[in-house]
């Protein structure tokens, strides 16, 4: 990095890494117009970490680390986020232990499989459940940059001693962060920084930080096991983040209120499309504070598409914030609220799915909840007119200074803790696992304004239950100031009594719901069958289809539903949507087909530089109904061959020069089918490199003009 740091500003230094496992970090960026990635397909682990040798003892085996451990074992951690009893023993130190790529817990004696103990004194690391393949971290991060245009790519990032800090601290001189890969600024600036196609994974704190740096993108990594939160961002406006998995965080059980899948604070104009948050033991995404827009004329802060599900705690939680679009998301089974809008303003809640949400009886939950928060600025007006003075359950706060509350005099786009000007339209809200109701709307204070201040508009859900006592309140609902929640047992109780509001809504009680394909096996697509949620709803307002099939700019009206359109994962109806771009050498004719976008930018280095663009649509992993496109090079031409055939694989390589087997390439259909296309193989009489195309009136152009037509290979889809 240093070498490429010390280039003069100006054109993008790409640093390509081949395979293999690279034991390095605590490398910082500070050029501007730098990229960092793998070489075409290879498998790149940036790693902080090192094998433990030299175990005695069989049931519990002990060994001596190498070298001084001290950065490791000193107590890293903000004081301020030492709350809760809950985390890991040692959880506030940065040392990680792995066995077999897999943290261990570490304990404070008797380790059990899966566990282990360190002794600083002694140095000695002791392990239960086996010795092989242990390692511990010796390296404190893995990456910073706060330099502009940096783009990170295509690596295994892993096992580095990230820290439980805001951002970072010192501590005897050593320097602790609270992320593997750290994007930042020092002040608030424009960063346009990319972090795509990586895992960032078994750190001991967070995984990926963002602080000050505007226009940062995460866009496919897998993000998973770390310590503490996932991914972190603040000050971060223009973060998009989009097709990334982030799951299984948390795993040193922090609970510090910044314990989250994704945590967000002071984010506007921010994008979080087409991302699966499951399993974290937190909440599962977390905006809290200042999300929203910076011109809501145009754009919202977005929340669409994703998949939420199994998170310990809240599925979504959208925070003291205003000017955000919830929709179509799938978000089921999570331990505590679905989806939860506190304290916000100007919210539109609109197509999503929410299945079996809230274990517990905590109050102020459910399926779906929208609450006040009965913090407020000294001597502000709350929207039903009453001052925030401390009394009727107001708690009045300093302005900007607790939980960013703002005083509704900055006008339309402040922060106040009011929740106001909500709406929920076409959810599909189904199954409790707690008797808290599917849809719950008060002010916790139960004095200063009701729901009709809150909700602007409520209409076209559908509600299911399996009995009615499962929960027995289908809403609950804060219909006066003053007084506390009513639980309504029916949806027809509910709109003789609030009329305006759940109109055109419908409740459905049976022991099996017909809204869904297969509830019973979790695929809560739905029934195009039921006309409870087919074929109905209300049309979506611009900001919402905007949010929805993001980025498009001017989407149109789609067959109205309720529930969710699309979400992360969801069985497509063509599951061949991963594109292949297609780039050509001009020097040797020789094509390049390749699923990875990285890759095929990449190599106009090794002289691709004709950009065809996206040649047909395959998958990216093993399918029913799909066979591997296997690619091979011919190194002394230098041509590539793809083919579906074992047999023609195998004779290439023997017989034809095609040596280097670079794997599989993608998976393809032998066979047509819906949404399917033939995809012929042809060979040039000039340079006999081979072309693909999907094109019909493309490969009668290259017949006419002598190319050998070598036939059908294989059916994907087109671009």
């Amino acid at each position: 990095m240093a070498v490429v740091n010390a280039k003069p500003a100006g054109p993008t230094w790409t640093i390509v890494l081949k395979a293999g496992t690279y034991r390095e970090g605590e490398l910082s960026v500070t050029r501007d117009n730098v990229t960092l990635q793998r070489y075409r397909t290879d498998v790149v682990r940036l790693w902080g970490s090192t094998q433990v040798t030299g175990f005695t003892g069989s049931a519990t085996a002990s060994a001596t680390l190498p070298g001084d451990m001290t950065r490791f074992e000193q107590n890293c951690a903000d004081d301020h986020l030492l709350k809760g009893t809950s985390r890991h023993f040692g959880a506030e130190y940065a040392l990680g232990v792995f066995r077999a790529g897999i943290p261990l817990r570490r304990v404070a004696s008797q380790p059990q499989p899966g566990e282990y103990t360190y002794d600083h004194a002694s140095n000695v690391l002791t392990v239960a459940g086996g010795s092989s393949d242990v390692e511990v971290t010796t390296k404190l991060w893995a990456l910073r940059s706060a330099a502009s245009n940096v783009k990170i790519a295509g690596l295994d990032v892993r096992g580095y001693g990230t820290c439980t800090v805001d951002w970072s601290k010192s501590v005897n001189g050593t320097a602790y962060y609270k992320g593997a890969i750290l994007l930042y600024k020092n002040s608030t600036a424009v960063s346009n920084s990319i972090l795509e196609n990586s895992t960032v994974a078994n750190n001991s704190a967070s995984g990926v930080a963002v602080a000050n740096a505007q226009g940062v993108r995460l866009i496919g990594n897998r993000v998973l096991n770390n310590g503490w939160t996932g991914v972190q961002a603040g000050n971060a406006n223009g973060l998009v983040v989009s097709g990334n998995d982030i799951s299984y965080n948390n795993i040193r059980h922090w609970a510090n209120a910044v314990d989250a899948g994704m945590k967000i604070t002071k984010v506007e104009d921010g994008v979080i499309f087409n991302n699966l948050f499951e399993h974290n033991a937190a909440t599962g995404f977390w905006c809290d504070q200042h999300c929203g827009s910076t011109q809501p004329n145009t754009h919202w802060f977005i929340i669409a598409r994703n998949t939420v599900r199994y998170n310990d705690e809240k599925g979504i939680f959208y925070e003291v914030s205003h000017h955000g679009v919830i929709a179509s998301n799938l978000v089921h089974d999570n331990g505590l609220t679905g989806i939860a809008v506190f304290g916000s303003r100007t919210v539109q809640l609109w197509n999503n799915t929410l299945v079996n949400n809230e274990e517990t009886t905590t109050g102020y939950s459910g399926n779906l909840s929208v609450v006040d928060d009965n913090r407020c600025v000294t001597g502000d007006t709350l929207p039903g007119g009453q001052l925030c003075d401390g009394t009727k359950g107001t708690v009045p706060v300093q302005a900007d200074v607790y939980d960013r509350c703002e005083p509704s005099s900055r006008g339309d786009l402040a922060n106040t803790c009011n929740a106001e000007r909500i709406t929920l339209k076409n959810n599909l809200i189904a199954g409790s696992r707690s008797s808290r109701p599917l849809l719950n709307v008060e002010d916790p204070g139960a004095t200063a304004y009701g729901a009709a201040r809150i909700i602007s508009a409520s209409d076209f859900q559908a509600y299911w239950r399996s009995a009615t006592n499962a929960p027995a309140n289908v809403i609950e609902w804060q219909k006066n100031a003053g007084s506390a929640a009513i639980g309504y047992t029916t949806l027809a109780a509910f709109q003789s009594a609030n009329p305006g509001y759940e109109g055109n809504s419908v409740e459905r009680v049976t022991s099996t719901p017909s809204f869904f394909i297969d509830y019973a096996g979790k695929n809560f697509t739905q029934n195009p069958g039921s006309t409870d949620v087919w074929g109905r709803g209300a049309p979506l307002p611009s900001e919402v289809l905007k949010a929805i099939y993001w980025p498009e700019t001017n989407p149109s009206q789609p067959t109205a539903r309720i529930g969710a359109f699309e979400w992360q994962g969801k069985a497509d109806a063509c599951p061949l949507s991963s594109a292949v771009y297609h780039r050509v050498n001009p020097t040797t004719g020789d094509s390049l087909y390749t699923l990875s976008e990285s890759e095929a930018q990449a190599s106009a280095a090794d002289g691709y530089t004709d950009n065809r663009g996206v040649a047909f649509r395959a998958a990216g992993s093993q399918l029913a109904g799909l066979s591997p496109v296997y690619r091979l090079m011919n190194p002394s031409v230098p041509a590539h061959l793809y083919t579906s055939s074992a047999s023609e694989r195998s004779s290439a390589m023997s017989q034809y020069g095609f040596t280097e087997d670079e794997g599989i390439g993608f998976y393809a259909s032998a066979s047509t089918g819906t949404c399917l296309v033939p995809v012929y193989r042809l060979r040039s009489p000039v340079t006999y490199r081979h072309l693909l195309t999907a094109s019909a009136s493309e490969w009668a152009s290259l017949k006419s003009q002598g190319w050998t037509d070598e036939g059908i290979r294989f059916h994907a889809a087109t671009p």
